[in-house]
């Protein structure tokens, strides 16, 4: 019975610093990729299968104190080097005056692995704009942060573009909601296709967006003039239901300062500038911070 149980199983010795295989079924010869052979009277902590860790001696206390534990988290190692997430339950067992220990080990990786992936999924979720699905405000914080530390120690400059829709009240209050969310659709695509795969592109409010963009001291204001023509595709006329919706922005840009900017700063600059752009009343303007 024990030795074709379909769960692994394992009997060893039950001195914690001494503790070794006495024997294992098929299934976790199988679990762990190991050969009876290669195990045999070894010891755990050197061949075994189980990571020596603080929580192994937990487990042996609760084994000498209480005789047994249950569904305990144990991260082994098959042979090949990987980790395989457990859960094992153990019970402490005394024949002809000699203790051993027999463990049941249950293989949870499909069950971390799918966990993960939920979690990565809800991270994603938590960091995307449902409407636009650009990065949301949280995401680009989060993101700009990083960019600024990697650009105090790299020799790269950093540039935040600042984008307020021009016009955009008046749209909702005019042709509805759903023709303004369609906008805000179109606007998102097209900032996501005309900017380099290089570049970050998030929404950060309701009208609001903003690009980084990461470039080399040389060549600055050739990155000022391709910006600028980004933005001029970005905001061209829009074809929707048949009618032809003219929407511009005002555009403020900020060049990082490594000694001095934080990502507060930073955008706050590129802020600023976007409301001198805006109060050009032009239908398309960009001011770069000097």
């Amino acid at each position: 019975m024990f030795e074709f149980a379909p769960i692994a199983m394992a009997i060893t010795t039950s001195d914690a610093a001494t503790s070794s295989y006495v024997k294992v079924n098929d299934a976790y010869l199988k679990l762990t990729g190991r050969k009876w052979s290669d195990i045999r009277g070894k010891k755990l902590t050197t061949e075994g299968a189980a990571i020596d860790s603080p929580a192994r001696d937990r487990r042996h206390r609760l084994l000498a104190d209480e005789g047994a534990y249950v569904l305990e988290e144990v991260d082994i190692v098959h042979a090949n080097g990987t980790e395989i997430p457990t859960l094992i339950s153990a019970q402490r067992t005394v024949v002809n005056g000699v203790s051993f220990d027999v463990e049941v080990i249950l293989d949870v990786s499909a069950r971390v692995k799918l966990q993960r992936e939920m979690d990565l999924a809800l991270r994603k979720a938590a960091m995307t704009d449902a409407l636009s699905g650009l990065p949301n405000r949280a995401c680009f914080e989060e993101f700009m942060a990083h960019s600024i530390s990697h650009a105090q120690t790299s020799n790269k400059q950093l540039r935040l573009a600042f984008i307020d829709l021009n016009g955009f009240k008046i749209i909702n209050d005019t042709m509805g909601h759903a023709v303004g969310d369609e906008i805000l659709k179109v606007v998102s695509q097209r900032l996501r296709e005309k900017c380099r795969s290089t570049d970050f592109v998030a929404r950060i409010g309701g009208d609001e967006f903003v690009a980084l963009l990461e470039t080399d001291p040389i060549g600055v204001n050739e990155h000022i003039e391709l910006l600028k023509r980004i933005m001029e595709r970005v905001f061209e006329p829009i074809g929707l239901d048949g009618r032809t919706i003219n929407i511009g922005a005002a555009i403020g840009v900020a060049l990082l300062d490594p000694s001095r900017d934080t990502p507060a700063t930073l955008l706050k600059k590129a802020d600023e500038r976007m409301y001198f752009a805006k109060a050009s009343g032009d239908r398309l303007r960009m001011e770069i911070a000097g």
